[in-house]
């Protein structure tokens, strides 16, 4: 089976064989060097609901508590494949919270998540600030522009938090 494989891969025309090759090391690569922000950010995640409660004595929740549900899977769905990401809607959605509490239950809500590219799991589960973090705020700093939006908007309505 390995020689017809081989032959079948020696068969195709050579920028396929390359486009195939860089996307194995591509995969190799997110597989065995994790970022350090990707990595699951576990205390996050144990400290959300007591934030919670300490939030809501202070915000009231300015969405019904199945909004956040919908906004984590917009984030996720906009976010969890390598190719096609809308990160026009993580950045709206993200705009939409109000306070603090929000945020939090929107944290709870998302709670940790798998990403993938080509449909292959990549990485270990990310929880909601790694995952914006890690995709909006990538490697090579182009699309920072869109966490520095989110914070400066974020700050302009006294959320405490920052991306």
């Amino acid at each position: 089976m390995y020689k017809a494989v081989k032959q079948k891969f020696l068969g195709l025309p050579t920028p396929l064989q390359y486009l195939i090759g860089g996307a194995t090391l591509f995969l190799a690569y997110k597989v065995v060097f994790k970022n350090p922000q990707d990595t699951n950010n576990e205390n996050l995640i144990k400290d959300t609901d007591k934030e919670l409660k300490e939030n809501l004595k202070q915000n009231k929740l300015t969405f019904a508590p199945s909004q956040y549900g919908a906004f984590a899977n917009i984030i996720y769905e906009s976010t969890k494949y390598g190719i096609g990401d809308n990160y026009g809607a993580v950045t709206d959605t993200l705009k939409k919270m109000q306070n603090n509490a929000d945020v939090n239950f929107l944290t709870k809500i998302y709670g940790a998540r798998q990403n993938y590219v080509f449909g292959i799991p990549v990485g270990e589960k990310r929880d909601l600030f790694t995952n914006v973090r890690a995709e909006l705020g990538n490697e090579l700093g182009f699309l920072k522009v869109r966490i520095d939006n989110i914070n400066k908007d974020w700050a302009t309505k006294k959320i405490k938090y920052r991306f």
